[in-house]
């Protein structure tokens, strides 16, 4: 399993926390499961702001949600810096470098 560790501070945090509830209410209002949603968010708010491990599919998840924010923004006019920094955060984040089953 694939994890990757992002360095969030806490615009990252507060970003990425509007983007992911924009696609909680999304996947409500549809009627389509959004446990999986909720427990991130959670668990970001949960998260000091510092270091932010991720698994893939959270990851995946948080991407997906940071560019449905800034595409929103940029079609409604508004400014997307906030959207543009945590995503590169987020695109930055690394994979753990493991020396013999050891996370360094």
């Amino acid at each position: 399993m694939s994890e990757r560790i992002m360095k969030m501070d806490r615009n990252d945090k507060s970003i990425l926390i509007r983007a992911l509830h924009a696609r909680y209410r999304t996947l409500k209002a549809s009627g389509q499961p959004c446990e999986e949603v909720g427990r991130l968010i959670l668990r970001i708010d949960a998260t000091d702001p510092g270091c932010l491990r991720l698994e893939e599919a959270d990851y995946l998840l948080a991407r997906n949600a940071l560019n449905d924010l800034r595409n929103q923004r940029i079609a409604s006019g508004g400014y997307t810096d906030a959207a543009d920094a945590a995503l590169a955060n987020l695109l930055r984040a690394k994979v753990p470098f493991r020396l013999f089953g050891h996370t360094r």
